[in-house]
């Protein structure tokens, strides 16, 4: 996290990339295919699914595979049949994650409509890759934490398509610095950044961690939290100073997250880092708070009057996201 005197033009840290040209249909597919089960993703009915799977069974290997080569021609056969396994594997974890519990062989296979030996197999195969464990001496199967951290990151990706074109937005008005957050434990963690375009501009690397009490983005983001969920927090947090700005009386944090919750607005006026003024506002989802955005600016560009306008600006932005246009995380995991 630094000042930079480089001019690296228009940068979006976090894999972004150049997406906001296409992040519209991109976030439509993540919204609409997601929630459909893997074989509806293909064209694929539950009953045609079903007679599918038990005409394999009872195929031999030439003829699943000539089965194979009609549905797609420019596949090989293997690679049908890796392509077949891998529908069945995943429709196996959705399964497993739709019971939310341990769940016996003899269960998985009368959900997911596959023979015993060949679920089995899957189970094994997603057991020595860390997905799926086993209960010791028993047939009970379940989800390990490896797919919640996948599961994880995809919402994380969620929200930055949602706050990508809010970024652009921010970064083309002011030419500084804007940051995308969430908060992990008693941390912001930077989701993506877009930097500004110009000699003097802060850098943040996506990716860093800061306490939240001493940042905008924290700030904006657990002033929307109940009051015991917040003082619970701050209970927590051991208070230091990281300049000699930074407010660490928690009476005095309490009033500046009053003020946050009270105007939507986050300040942090050189609190986080020498000579870097933050002014950030949270982003919900279906009313709960997600994350939040702040735009980083030197303190020998701001003013009391740029801060107003920045304040005016988040606020004529729409951060009020719907399921229907997106899905994320909370914030406050």
């Amino acid at each position: 996290m630094y000042l930079s005197g480089r001019h690296d033009g228009m940068s979006l840290v976090s894999e972004v990339g150049d997406c906001s040209l296409r992040h519209d249909a991109v976030r439509s597919y993540f919204i609409v295919e997601r929630r459909k089960p893997l074989y509806q993703r293909r064209g694929v009915t539950a009953d045609q699914r079903r007679h599918r799977s038990l005409s394999e069974d009872r195929m031999s290997d030439s003829e699943t595979i000539g089965a194979q080569l009609d549905e797609g021609a420019d596949l090989s056969a293997r690679e049908q049949g890796l392509v077949g396994v891998l529908i069945k594997a995943f429709h196996l974890l959705e399964v497993m994650a739709e019971i939310g519990e341990p769940a016996p062989l003899r269960q998985l296979s009368k959900a997911t409509d596959l023979p015993k030996g060949t679920l089995f197999r899957i189970l094994q195969t997603l057991n020595s890759l860390g997905y799926v464990g086993q209960i010791e001496d028993s047939s009970f199967y379940y989800l390990t934490s490896q797919v919640s951290y996948l599961g994880r990151n995809a919402r994380h990706e969620d929200l930055k398509l949602m706050a990508l074109p809010l970024m652009t937005s921010l970064r083309s008005e002011f030419n500084e610095t804007v940051n995308l957050g969430i908060l992990e434990g008693t941390f912001v963690y930077y989701l993506a950044v877009l930097e500004a375009q110009r000699p003097l501009s802060w850098r943040v690397p996506a990716g860093t961690r800061d306490m939240f009490y001493s940042t905008a983005l924290g700030r904006a983001i657990v002033s929307q939290f109940s009051l015991e969920h917040r003082d619970a927090l701050i209970a927590r947090t051991n208070l230091k100073s990281r300049t000699s700005q930074t407010v660490i009386s928690k009476p005095d944090l309490i009033k500046a997250l009053d003020e946050a919750k009270r105007t939507g607005i986050a300040f942090d006026l050189e609190e986080n880092d020498d000579g870097v003024v933050c002014v950030g506002a949270p982003l919900f989802l279906n009313s709960r708070v997600v994350g939040a955005l702040s735009i980083s600016i030197p303190a020998t560009r701001y003013t009391a009057a740029l801060g107003i306008e920045v304040q005016e600006h988040l606020n004529k932005l729409d951060r009020h996201f719907t399921t229907s246009r997106g899905a994320t995380d909370r914030a406050d995991r």
